[in-house]
């Protein structure tokens, strides 16, 4: 072998067993660099090499603003972008929290002579939406009921004073049926003006009972419901699921990431399960709901798919938009009717577009 191969394969023996160090593996803080004012980014935060004494060493580093992804325009673009949606429809919110100063009436608290209130100051939840939903009336009238298991029954007559008309059963059968199962709220009398009944449970303390998410909740509902007639305007799947984007649009205006934390909190099985594809999402949204499409769906996808189709809507044309939805169709408009109205497309047209689009966000096609 001739001095110029063994030569040639010494150095390729060295070059293959000295490891390729990354120029910025030594970017941390306090760690030794080469050259004063050169930068490097690592994982998120970009550091520059300064002199302290005689070294030369990485400062602490600044945290680099992650680029927000391109926000949908309409639904032209809706797929294209699908990766700015939820970023355009919390920023639209946050712009309409912030530029009103709007806050919902003073109400009647009726708390359980057992009950301790999980959420400590729901009129700031109520204020949230009433800023979120500004260009809509909230109502004059309302009281509000809290309760634990314990103070079911007590929390059952004082709903007979309160909506004599609505059947008090929804406390003992539905909201409150077991310990275990005593959780979620309700909105009760109203339609447009009139005293409305907010009833919120105090028995199971997890996120949605402590953060306000709740009492944001069902004051969308109550914002709804005195805008147009329930049941008579829109889908539930609209209904639940504006309340849904709604909870977490508002509590968590002040946050991006926790914003994200909880809205995946809330739609968590859609993520997980492959099953929601653009085929099962365009089929599940029906504007009339069958018997046999209650059997076929999971009571909870009027909450979470309805929640990112209602986000949608939102990056679009901002939140005020999908409350309008209500003010039409309380004027006799059908939901389709005002759908096109508002968004200038028909709902047929639009439904596989976001269909697609969800299913995009949920990393599947």
């Amino acid at each position: 072998m001739n001095k110029r191969v063994i030569a040639f394969l010494s150095i390729l023996s060295l070059f293959l067993s000295t490891p390729l160090i990354p120029a910025n593996a030594v970017a941390k803080a306090g760690a030794k660099c080469t050259k004063a004012g050169s930068t490097e980014v690592v994982k998120g935060k970009s550091y520059t090499c300064i002199k302290s004494g005689k070294k030369l060493i990485w400062n602490k580093g600044v945290k680099v603003a992650a680029a927000m992804p391109q926000a949908p325009t309409s639904f032209d673009d809706l797929v294209q972008n699908y990766e700015g949606i939820a970023y355009a429809a919390w920023s639209k919110s946050v712009t309409g929290i912030k530029a009103s100063t709007k806050t919902a009436a003073p109400f009647k608290a009726l708390t359980g002579p057992n009950t301790k209130l999980a959420y400590k100051t729901p009129a700031y939840a109520f204020d949230l939406i009433s800023r979120l939903y500004s260009d809509y009336e909230t109502p004059t009238k309302m009281s509000v009921l809290s309760f634990n298991y314990q103070d079911r029954d007590w929390a059952t007559e004082q709903m007979k004073i309160e909506v004599p008309n609505t059947p008090s059963i929804f406390i003992n059968e539905n909201a409150c049926a077991t310990k275990a199962t005593c959780w979620g709220g309700g909105v009760f009398g109203g339609n447009i003006g009139n005293n409305y009944l907010l009833v919120l449970t105090t028995e199971v303390l997890d996120t949605n009972h402590l953060s306000g998410t709740l009492e944001a909740h069902e004051f969308t509902h109550v914002v709804q419901k005195n805008t147009g007639e329930l049941g008579l305007v829109a889908p539930s799947w609209y209904t639940e699921g504006q309340a849904q984007f709604a909870q977490n649009a508002s509590i968590y205006y002040q946050s991006f990431d926790s914003y994200l934390s909880s809205r995946r909190e809330s739609s968590g099985e859609l993520f997980r399960d492959p099953q929601f594809t653009s085929k099962f999402i365009e089929e599940f949204f029906v504007l009339t709901e069958t018997d046999a499409w209650n059997k076929k769906y999971d009571r909870w996808r009027r909450y979470d798919l309805g929640a990112m189709l209602v986000e949608i809507l939102t990056a679009i044309s901002g939140p005020n938009s999908t409350m309008e939805i209500y003010k039409l169709t309380s004027g006799g408009v059908k939901f389709e009717d005002a759908f096109e109205r508002v968004y200038k497309i028909s709902f047929a047209k639009a439904l596989p577009i976001m269909s697609k689009a969800i299913a995009l966000e949920l990393g599947r096609n």
